[in-house]
């Protein structure tokens, strides 16, 4: 029969366990800054169903005219999440990126809005539970969009000049680390990939002139960021 002092012992080791393997579940609401670059591939001279409404046609690059190669350059990231005992988190994600932003006339971009299922793997490893770092895993969901202004002409102007994808619809998937400062500020670094799915083209918005692909077009983007994460009602210790 198991003595009073053993019967203390062994619940102190068992309390002991217990606090030792969660001491770093960030449980919690958290907000998520992040700042990048975004590189992106696609198809080019896209065959689309009805190509004899979009007027510039004629004398254009198909590969600049219709494309979902557009979009690179610099990437942000707006996350909101709710983090579950530390082991997994929802997030929604509003993710954009482009080039010539300082330009209106000549500005091309992507983004979208995602939800996403996010798991952290070291949570399930008490070696390393007094961790003041954490990497996670993610995957999910979302709208998707894609505008561009191409110069698709040699020694011409262009009768329209905008154009893009939406909505269209992308699978988003990662790969992250971050380093907790306080409980409340961790630093980290993501890197995203989306894959886009297009096939409803905008040829001129204003007029309401549109087309679609003729075969689904695709896209992706390697999305690397640096972050800034607020926690808020955690419980990490």
């Amino acid at each position: 029969m198991m003595t009073r002092k053993q019967s203390i012992f062994l619940n102190t080791l068992l309390v002991a366990t217990f606090v030792s393997s969660t001491a770093m579940a960030g449980g919690g609401f958290y907000i998520t800054f992040g700042v990048g670059g975004g590189l992106v591939s696609g198809d080019t001279a896209i065959e689309l169903k009805n190509p004899e409404k979009d007027p510039d046609r004629q004398g254009s690059d198909w590969r600049k005219l219709w494309s979902t190669e557009e979009g690179e350059g610099v990437q942000f990231d707006f996350k909101l999440g709710y983090n579950i005992l530390g082991i997994t988190a929802i997030e929604f994600d509003v993710s954009a990126g482009g080039n010539n932003m300082a330009n209106w006339d000549e500005i091309e971009g992507q983004g979208g809005l995602f939800g996403l299922i996010k798991l952290f793997p070291a949570q399930f490893f008490p070696e390393v539970a007094d961790r003041d770092w954490d990497a996670y895993i993610y995957g999910g969901a979302g709208v998707y969009f894609m505008a561009y202004q191409p110069q698709a002409k040699d020694g011409g102007s262009m009768i329209t000049d905008g154009r893009g994808w939406y909505p269209s619809v992308a699978i988003k998937w990662g790969i992250g680390g971050e380093y907790y400062v306080t409980p409340f500020l961790s630093f980290g670094v993501d890197l995203g990939f989306t894959h886009g799915y297009h096939s409803t083209f905008i040829i001129d918005d204003d007029r309401g002139i549109e087309t679609e692909a003729k075969d689904t077009a695709t896209s992706f983007a390697f999305q690397p960021t640096a972050t800034i994460n607020f926690h808020f009602a955690t419980d990490r210790k």
